[in-house]
């Protein structure tokens, strides 16, 4: 049987392309565009540029997730997402995905509309589980090393970071089956960038192709972050970009499902006309 995505709205079927999620900050403080779309009009005409540049989904988040981010609480949350959704439902018709760990946001979003939920947490929350199964929702579930880890400081795997991925993706995909969600609504992400040095990420961009989502699509974000940044021949704005098409034309390679970006319209210049190989967990 053919591997898809499925999610609240329909499917993307996997192996033929490579899907671009955009990214849509309703933030202050994101890392990369945190204000820049953070007044409603602002970001419903970003989306629809997303949506122009092409973009296979768009993912929208009223929280930062980057290191050491001060956390609006979930009040706040929902009065950014109330600001931006209902008007980006209506404008865009792409699948919308929403980069949330809190249930109640993940339920008012999909009522209002959205397919996907974007979960960072790291933790399979029996609550936003059953928000997923009885909305017939997408859920993307990351990898965020151990309960509490923000940062990479004095993080260890003591039996690599790959492996202890893969196990976290073992244990998300026995518990979405005891949890009656089929594997085709779930999305796994290995969290690059989360609780990881650069140089364990490095270990996990290289070492991408060993690992398995099973029937699971294979979710990587490496837009902008640190470790590619570093990679770059400067810090000019260009130049980071360019790292990060790199990048993910390797997680490509590697077996990635969905590209999630800041910069669609580069990313789709690169993947037009780019034969997509077979993934690693099709071999």
């Amino acid at each position: 049987m053919k591997r898809r995505f499925a999610f609240a709205g329909g499917s993307l079927p996997l192996g033929d392309k490579i899907y671009i999620m955009g990214i849509l900050n309703v933030t202050p403080d994101s890392f990369y565009d945190g204000g820049r779309y953070f007044d409603p009009s602002d970001a419903v005409k970003k989306a629809v540029a997303l949506a122009a540049e092409g973009a296979d989904i768009l993912d929208v988040g009223a929280v930062s997730t980057r290191p050491n981010a001060s956390r609006a609480d979930e009040a706040e949350e929902l009065r950014r997402l109330r600001a931006v959704l209902p008007a980006i439902r209506r404008e865009v018709a792409l699948p919308i995905s929403v980069d949330t760990y809190r249930p109640a946001a993940a339920r008012y979003c999909l009522d209002a509309g959205a397919d996907i939920v974007n979960d960072v947490s790291g933790v399979f929350d029996p609550e936003m589980a059953e928000t997923v199964r009885s909305y017939g929702a997408g859920w993307v579930v990351m990898h965020a090393g151990p309960p509490g880890a923000r940062t990479a400081d004095k993080l260890r795997y003591p039996g690599g970071v790959t492996a202890d991925v893969q196990r976290f993706f073992n244990a998300v995909t026995q518990r979405i089956a005891d949890a009656r969600i089929p594997p085709e609504n779930v999305c796994l992400d290995p969290g690059f960038g989360f609780a990881k040095t650069n140089w364990q990420n490095e270990c996990l961009l290289r070492e991408l192709p060993s690992l398995s989502a099973g029937a699971s699509a294979l979710l990587v974000g490496l837009s902008r972050k640190r470790f590619v940044a570093a990679k770059a021949k400067n810090r000019s704005d260009g130049a980071v970009l360019a790292a990060t098409v790199r990048a993910d034309l390797r997680a490509v390679r590697g077996g990635a499902d969905v590209l999630r970006v800041h910069d669609v319209a580069a990313h789709f210049a690169a993947l037009s006309g780019c034969s997509v190989p077979p993934a690693a967990h099709d071999i």
